[in-house]
């Protein structure tokens, strides 16, 4: 197995995944989706709530609120937690809104005792205050992975598919009809021959393929290599989450030999 490196970004990772199945990069990509450990708002206790929202529907939009930490190795799963899940500062951070209207109540008036702790984005809309209502809710926000429910989901778009591999054999005549038929813009006519500038690009839609009359265009997918991106909601680095995601693909196959080693 190979990889390279195509894009990195905060929120953001694409890259080469050579000499693998399908099965293994759709694995990480799963894993991405739904086994990230991640920050999020859990249990609330809405002390007042004049506001025109019910308390159910408050409740979902802060749960919704993706939540980034500086350092989140700091904080445990609770069923990994040395108090049981008991809640304790190791695996509970607490939190606190109190905003009396007229105005907009804000992600960022969702304040936790962990300064290093805050949404990832401050201007998210909760609910809308007029004048005298208000809201006070206390709560706390636990980690946890998105298999478990949506609210932990760190990943946002997270896709793969086969490296395209796209040839223009000798019977190209140059007339540019597979150039108007590309929805990607990636050929180009250059010396009256069509040139691909930027095969990573391409669908794999074969619209081009269909739109040749001479049968120059040829496009197949490389059956052993992919183009991995994985994208996430901020809350966590998208490197990070290519890295937890195969750690966990490591653990549970490791799991899965010893369980299968007592039986040999």
């Amino acid at each position: 197995m190979k990889v390279e490196l195509l894009e990195l970004k905060e929120n953001r990772v694409r890259f080469l995944l050579k000499g693998v199945s399908a099965a293994f990069a759709n694995g990480i990509r799963r894993a991405a989706l739904a086994e990230v450990p991640n920050l999020a708002i859990d249990e609330i206790a809405l002390y007042d709530n004049t506001s025109v929202l019910f308390d159910e529907q408050l409740a979902l939009r802060l749960g919704l609120v993706p939540i980034t930490a500086e350092d989140p190795s700091v904080f445990s799963l609770p069923e990994e937690c040395q108090c049981g899940g008991a809640g304790c500062p190791g695996c509970r951070l607490d939190f606190m809104v109190t905003v009396e209207g007229p105005g907009m109540v804000y992600s960022r008036d969702i304040k936790f005792t962990d300064p290093s702790v805050r949404p990832v984005v401050d201007t998210i809309p909760l609910v809308v205050l007029g004048e005298g209502e208000k809201v006070v809710i206390e709560g706390y926000a636990t980690l946890g992975v998105a298999r478990s429910h949506a609210k932990w989901n760190a990943g946002t778009l997270c896709g793969y598919k086969n490296l395209p591999k796209i040839e223009i054999g000798p019977e190209c005549n140059g007339c540019g009809k597979c150039i108007a038929e590309c929805a990607r813009n990636i050929l180009v006519l250059e010396a009256e021959r069509i040139k691909v500038t930027d095969p990573l690009n391409c669908s794999l839609c074969k619209l081009c393929v269909r739109a040749c009359e001479t049968g120059a265009v040829k496009v197949e997918p490389v059956l052993d290599c992919f183009v991995l991106s994985i994208e996430g909601d901020g809350s966590v680095k998208a490197r990070d989450m290519v890295w937890m995601a195969t750690s966990e693909i490591r653990k549970r196959a490791e799991y899965l030999g010893n369980w299968l080693a007592e039986f040999a």
